[in-house]
């Protein structure tokens, strides 16, 4: 019987990692000066091992999903009001591993990477546009700045203050899919901000541009549109032409039939308000075949199981400026020459300026309440498949006019980086799922009596902004969900509680507000929670990984801790050898020992440093064995 000991290093010295070395902690070989004779026959076991656990977060399928939710917080009792049906809201789903990390067992973190991984990945999949690039995660340490407690969410927004021009560079299609570029040839032109509709189009059709470039901040963000003036003309006097101007989120996909709005909604009522064929806006204003101010949004009606377009009755709302007429305004009665949206948190407010008295009228705006009598009367609440919303123009045609102009003047827009309406995790929550073909989720929120207009038993309060703190949105809440909840779902597969260091499976009571801060609870554990295994690789000893179904070179088990601790410094030694044949029917002349520590998957364990030791018995098969 002999001993050998196999070491990466001298000593620990530092726990850094000596990457693309044959001395890695978690692999390493080491060459003898001279030759080892291993006799015929023979067998080998593990001793004992020693090892350095570093202080790393390992994720696997097991811990790394977790929902978020941004919207008014949720009775935990399961009853009272308000539970996930009485809000425009739905869970946000949060994959902390990548798709291709998940098909491996595990992936390993240092505690800053994971504090980075998992604010990205809260950011990316937040996609309400004053929040989006706004989660921050720090490490949260003790006072004297060296054991690690746990992490520090901080969840902000994008303030008013905040809010600067968004690019108006980009115009597209927003009716069909027939020109595949989406570039409105034969349609219409764009150009410095002016929408210009062809004069040989059809007069049946739309002339509908939609610009993603930036969506409309929700604080206190606004959108001017000149339709008269400053380049356009669509409601010159003497000869305007039927327009709307509106906000929407932004369609990759168009329908089977070839028309971009969702597959939920129904075009039917599109000749509703004497306005003809549209593109789809989920809150609009325009003038009509007639001459008449209209307004309206898209919203659930449960009769037909579909969105569609409602009329807002705004000359019943009392805060309109048109509340003393009785029905539609006739725009030919005044100069009218600029349309304005203004979004706060959930309401949004329609105006439109007289130029004959130099000032802005209110056309409709949420009143403050929610009641059976002016449900019709005010826009639904800006709603989670909504969030992003980006201006849409459209120019109709007369007999007399066919070239009709609108002007876009600006849009107020968070200063969010990366924007982009055609890739996932990097715009709305509906661009996201329309990538993915997903919708249905969308429809799950869409489809809440609360946005039903002509359900007017179903009522909701709108939160708007708090304007003594920059327009901060402080009547919605940040909410992690960490593990499945029944209070807030879907929450399907939520298993990251220990990985975040909570006690509570739902935490939604933050440590600190303005901004939202979640502190853990705990410090979350620092060992992976996978076995490791200790391999000899240069020998061909009989062993085999039935989980991986391969031949294996795994000598040795080692449990997840020794009797004292789960990280740093390990020791273990087995009670009993087991001792393993090299299958050498001759003896072997050995040059160097190639030690690794694997998982089960055989998965190399870096998640070890400094230095490891691997000590080993070699011996001659027993004649009564043989």
């Amino acid at each position: 019987m002999s001993l050998v000991i196999c070491s990466n290093q001298i000593a620990d010295g530092t726990a850094e990692r000596q990457n693309q070395s044959i001395y890695n902690a978690w692999s390493f070989r080491n060459q003898l000066t001279s030759t080892y004779k291993i006799p015929a026959n023979a067998q080998v076991a593990l001793q004992s091992v020693k090892v350095n656990v570093d202080g790393r977060i390992v994720l696997s399928r097991q811990n790394n999903v977790f929902y978020q939710y941004f919207g008014k917080k949720l009775n935990l009792d399961g009853a009272s009001e308000p539970q996930i049906e009485d809000t425009p809201y739905h869970p946000l789903r949060v994959a902390l591993l990548r798709r291709t990390e998940v098909n491996t067992a595990v992936k390993e973190f240092t505690l800053s990477d994971f504090a980075n991984r998992l604010g990205d990945r809260m950011s990316d999949s937040i996609y309400h546009p004053n929040l989006q690039d706004k989660t921050k995660v720090e490490l949260l340490r003790n006072a004297s700045g060296l054991d690690f407690l746990g992490y520090k969410i901080t969840q902000d927004q994008y303030l008013s203050a905040s809010n600067v021009n968004g690019s108006l560079t980009n115009a597209e299609n927003h009716w069909d899919n027939s020109n595949e570029a989406r570039n409105g040839l034969g349609e219409w032109t764009y150009s410095s901000n002016v929408l210009t509709r062809n004069a040989s189009l059809d007069r049946t059709f739309p002339a509908v541009a939609i610009l993603p470039d930036n969506p409309l901040s929700l604080s206190d963000g606004e959108m001017v549109v000149n339709i008269s003036g400053s380049g356009a003309d669509a409601n010159a006097s003497g000869a305007a032409v039927p327009f709307q101007v509106g906000l929407s989120r932004y369609f990759n996909n168009a329908t089977e039939a070839g028309f971009y709005h969702p597959y939920y909604y129904d075009d039917s009522f599109d000749s509703d308000m004497d306005i003809g064929e549209s593109g789809y806006m989920d809150f609009a204003v325009g003038r009509n075949d007639f001459g008449q101010l209209i307004c309206y949004h898209t919203a659930w009606d449960q009769a037909r199981g579909k969105t569609r377009r409602y009329e807002i009755k705004y000359w019943e709302n009392a805060s309109s400026s048109f509340s003393a007429l009785g029905d539609r305004k006739d725009m030919d009665d005044e100069k009218y020459e600029k349309v304005r949206f203004t979004a706060k948190g959930e309401t949004m407010k329609a105006e439109i300026y007289n130029a004959s008295g130099s000032a802005w009228e209110t056309i409709t705006e949420y009143s403050g309440a929610a009641t059976a009598a002016n449900k019709d009367a005010q826009f639904n609440p800006i709603h989670q498949a909504c969030w992003c919303l980006h201006p849409v123009l459209q120019i109709g045609a007369t007999n007399t006019k066919q070239n009709a102009k609108l002007h876009i003047e600006h849009i107020k827009t968070p200063p969010i980086q990366e924007y982009d309406v055609k890739e996932k995790n990097r715009s709305g929550w509906w661009e996201t799922m329309d990538l993915l073909g997903t919708q249905r989720w969308c429809r799950a929120i869409e489809s809440r009596a609360i946005l039903d207009t002509s359900n007017a038993a179903a009522l909701y309060t709108q939160v708007g902004v708090n304007a003594g703190s920059g327009n901060r949105i402080t009547g919605l809440n940040n909410v992690l969900i960490l593990e499945q909840s029944d209070i807030y779902k879907p929450s399907r597969g939520a298993n990251a509680r220990q990985s975040l260091g909570f006690n509570s499976g739902v935490v939604d009571t933050p440590d600190n507000f303005n901004p939202t801060e979640f502190h853990s609870n705990f410090a979350p554990s620092l060992v992976s929670s996978q076995a490791m295994f200790v391999r000899l690789d240069n020998f061909n000893q009989r062993v085999v990984n039935a989980l991986t179904g391969n031949k294996s070179q795994i000598i040795g088990h080692l449990p997840r801790f020794d009797a004292t601790q789960t990280t740093g410094r390990l020791y273990f030694e087995p009670n009993n050898f087991v001792w393993i044949d090299l299958d050498n029917p001759n003896e072997i002349s050995v040059s160097d020992f190639n030690i690794s520590f694997c998982y089960s998957n055989e998965q190399y364990a870096t998640i070890l440093t400094g230095q490891s030791i691997v000590v080993l018995y070699f011996r001659k098969k027993p004649q009564e064995l043989m």
